[in-house]
């Protein structure tokens, strides 16, 4: 219930500043109880996405007022994953991962070098589209995590799943697939040798290919 009323307001199939019908027809469209409608009100309002004031009823907030970095709210935009959302994604990507990279070489363990040594494997060895984009999460998630800071490990566990609908698409319109393994494999390369500027420009000519294949340069 709160997820298909969050879908419609990402969708844009109600605008920012637009005003959503009372709760009478709403429950009505919806399909369900005016207090289970109540309590989806709640949870969005709490997120931000919408604000509810007694005369002029429930209107959806500015995308700068909601809280993006919510796992809950995160998840809703899979499927809505519109130009700005993308751009200002990779933007903050770019700004946070080769940094991370950086520290990985400095801090990983063993035990978090295999584990990247088993996604990257997992990613180019199978041939089934969702088992690779799982592997390509999985990958950049233990960099994040072997940086050795506890902000950037949580950070990466927060946008999983957008960076999960990221990958789909960025794995859909890939021009090639060699560019992102060779891409994948010079940061865990660099990230081996303990090499931290290596790192970090690898990742910088990763999310490069990303971004070219999300269409967003």
């Amino acid at each position: 219930m709160v997820a298909e009323l969050a879908r419609r307001i990402l969708s844009g199939t109600v605008l920012p500043g637009e005003r959503l019908p009372n709760t009478v027809q709403l429950s009505a469209d919806l399909g369900v109880s005016r207090s289970a409608l109540r309590e989806a009100i709640k949870v969005l309002t709490a997120k931000g996405m919408l604000e509810v004031q007694p005369r002029t009823g429930m209107r959806v907030r500015p995308r700068d007022n909601w809280n993006l970095m919510d796992p809950e709210l995160l998840s809703w935009c899979g499927p809505a994953l519109d130009a700005e959302l993308l751009r200002s994604l990779l933007e903050c990507r770019q700004l946070i991962e080769p940094g991370a990279a950086s520290l990985a070489a400095a801090n990983a363990t063993a035990a978090q070098l295999a584990v990247m040594e088993e996604a990257f494997n997992r990613m180019n060895e199978s041939s089934d589209q969702t088992i690779r984009v799982q592997a390509d999460l999985d990958f950049h998630v233990a960099v994040l995590r072997a940086s050795g800071n506890l902000f950037l490990a949580q950070w990466g566990g927060t946008i999983s799943s957008i960076l999960l609908a990221t990958f789909r698409l960025s794995a859909e319109g890939a021009t090639s697939a060699d560019k992102a393994f060779i891409a994948h494999r010079d940061v865990l390369d660099a990230i081996r040798l303990r090499n931290s500027s290596r790192a970090s420009r690898a990742m910088r000519r990763l999310l490069m290919v990303a971004a070219k294949d999300l269409h967003v340069e």
